[in-house]
């Protein structure tokens, strides 16, 4: 998490070539969202639950129409309450919290609502992540129950962390003065960028005009269930917008590139932003994941008033008024990117009841050309850095066939610089969105030879020859994730960026939150974050090829039980994967990160070419390769461009 300001205005970083199919996709997907399943759903559930009776009458009558031909799929009441974890039926309560996250439209909100068979897994795992944070003893233990419910929901859903390309729409547009008139006006004008507001003010009306319809005897009675559903649809999506506008991340997180927005969403989720409502009162909020009870209700009370308008205009007993013309159902979506909103005309009576319904929300943060509060950015996108580390191993020298071998410890150090691309927490704080190429010097210590025959008159000359000696060679390291076996999104990018781009954008997203069986999923821990990388990394030294082969002399046992001396020419190829990485350490600010890594693996020294002196000229023989462990202690850092 970033630990300095952001001082710059949101500067888009380059894209660079390498793996830019791939990434450009991730970059435009992935956007902060806003309150988790269960949030959502507790919020309206509250809201849903304080209405006044004659509202409650409005609304029940209204759900029960909807519900016609579907009740064994919506539930009785609209608020259910505590369904435990395996919910059998979807309240109206949820509809909110599948608006928006599950769904782009009122549209395609009522269609999975209806049709989609893993909305009710959906909901399951949001009952299920309610009980895990609210049982959490530890913040790690927590982190991690929400990593899961993550992965799962990616599993269930499969467009979950791909559905939010709009970028802002979940978001508070920045405000640019103090007066909530002229910032309803700013989030409703022609042209202006999604944001939640104006989304919300949009699927109201909407709403309220097919609840007109239906108070006004304007649909054939055969056709009143259907457009209950489609109201009461409105009205959640609706609802959705207007809860996003009550978590921290979605007031601080209005501006920016999307690592900026990121970033500063994620913090001030987590750390709470201290700032007041338009009415000027008081308040500190949280975020995803992590709302308090006073927070719940603070929010319940705004969207049970948003409610009790939408059932004023159901309300057959109150006499037609005009209101604003209700937009048009294409605008009412919240996916794809570079959109912008038409503008909506607000008659007076409805602005007057919208400003009151907004009184009670948060003020939104300024933009960047105005005072605003400190930016935060995500490890999202291109850099260049700078790593380095040593690498303890306990190795098996058999180099050459027939020459003596044991096993024995060996060091070596690296340095090294990388270029690639962060792609880090982009739907949870398990991602491990690393990619990247590296390029480096290796120094490596000599081994000590072993030889029982080479002991002679209590002199070990064994020990004057080393099995190995110490060498230098060029290190080329790759990092990428994979979504089912090593390299396999390096496969598919050139093909997938073309013919299905949905499809690669589908396996990127596994890849960096732990692949498909998500065994590589980064978890937190008392000693740092540890998280199994076989697959995803490797490294490859090269020596003896840059200033000419590696030169040695290797004592060879005779057939008399003694020994003799050769000299040695060998090039070879290490191959270093690790498995198990531990990071204890990691500091992110405005732009650079440094981490300290911890790195079990395995290996091997490949030969390519091994050659004797033998009768005044070099002859090829045959090498075997020398297995080993090692444990590596390595030093990342990044500055992002």
């Amino acid at each position: 998490m970033s630990t300095e300001w952001e001082q710059d205005r949101g500067v888009q970083g380059p894209r660079w070539p390498l793996f830019a199919a791939t990434t450009a996709l991730l970059l435009v997907s992935f956007d902060a969202r806003g309150w988790i399943y269960p949030e959502h759903r507790d919020i309206a559930g509250r809201a849903v639950s304080e209405l006044p009776a004659p509202s409650r009458a409005l609304l029940d009558r209204f759900w029960t129409d909807g519900r016609t031909g579907h009740e064994a799929r919506l539930c009785a009441d609209p608020w259910a309450g505590d369904q435990g974890t395996k919910p059998a039926c979807l309240d109206f309560a949820s509809w909110p919290a599948i608006g928006g996250d599950h769904s782009c439209s009122p549209d395609d909100l009522l269609a999975v609502v209806l049709d989609a068979p893993w909305i009710l897994g959906v909901a399951r795992i949001g009952a299920e992540v309610k009980v895990a944070l609210a049982t959490a003893t530890s913040e790690d233990q927590a982190r991690n129950r929400l990593v899961r419910a993550d992965l799962d929901l990616q599993r269930t859903d499969l467009e979950y962390a791909s559905r939010a390309g709009g970028g802002t729409d979940h978001f508070l547009l920045p405000r640019t003065g103090d007066d909530l008139a002229a910032y309803l006006r700013q989030c409703t004008a022609s042209g202006v960028r999604p944001n939640a507001i104006g989304l919300w003010a949009r699927a109201q009306l909407a709403a309220e005009a097919a609840a007109g319809d239906l108070a006004a005897g304007r649909v054939p009675d055969g056709e009143r269930p259907a457009a209950a559903r489609r109201a009461l649809a409105l009205e959640a999506f609706a609802l959705h917008f207007l809860e996003d506008a009550f978590a921290s991340g979605h007031v601080a997180g209005a501006w920016g590139d999307v690592a900026t927005r990121k970033g500063t969403h994620d913090f001030y989720n987590v750390r709470g932003l201290d700032t007041s409502t338009w009415a000027r009162d008081p308040v500190v909020l949280h975020g995803d994941a992590a709302m308090r009870p006073a927070e719940r209700d603070r929010a319940a009370r705004t969207v049970r008033e948003s409610l009790e308008r939408f059932l004023r205009a159901a309300d057959p007993s109150r006499l037609p008024s005009a209101s604003s013309p209700a937009p048009r159902a294409e605008t009412l979506s919240c996916c794809g990117t570079a959109r912008s909103l038409p503008p909506l005309e607000l008659l007076p009576a409805d602005e007057e009841d919208i400003l009151r319904i907004l009184r009670d929300a948060p003020i939104p943060t300024r933009g960047a050309d105005d005072v605003a509060l400190p930016r935060f950015r995500a490890e999202i996108g291109p850099f260049l850095g700078l790593a380095g580390g040593f690498r303890g191993a306990f190795a098996k020298d058999t180099t050459l066939e027939g020459s003596n071998a044991g096993w024995h410890g060996v060091g070596s150090l690296d340095i090294g610089l990388r270029a690639g691309l962060g792609l880090d927490a982009l739907i949870g704080r398990a991602g491990d969105g690393q990619i990247f190429v590296g390029a480096g010097v290796t120094y490596q210590a000599a081994r000590k030879s072993i030889c029982e025959e080479c002991k002679a008159g209590g002199l070990d000359i064994g020990a004057l020859l080393p099995s190995i000696p110490a060498r230098t060679g060029l290190t080329f390291r790759l990092r990428v994730p994979f979504w089912l076996i090593p390299g396999d999104l390096l496969l598919a990018a050139p093909i997938l960026a073309f013919a299905s781009p949905s499809t690669l954008e589908k396996m990127a997203i596994v890849a960096v939150n732990g692949g498909l069986i998500p065994w590589q999923t980064g978890l937190a821990s008392p000693v740092g974050r540890v998280q199994f990388v076989l697959g995803r990394e490797v490294g490859v030294t090269f020596f003896g090829y840059a200033g000419g082969e590696d030169l040695y002399i290797v004592p060879l046992s005779d057939e008399v039980g003694g020994y003799t001396l050769f000299p040695v020419s060998v090039r070879s190829i290490d191959v270093e994967v690790p498995i198990l990485e531990i990071r204890p350490f990691r500091d992110f600010g405005h732009r650079q990160t440094t981490a300290l890594f911890l790195q079990l693996g395995v290996g091997g020294d490949f030969p390519t070419s091994v050659r004797v002196w033998l009768d005044n000229g070099w002859q090829d023989e045959k090498g075997t390769p020398a297995w080993y462990g090692y444990l590596k202690i390595s030093f990342d850092w990044r500055s992002y461009l």
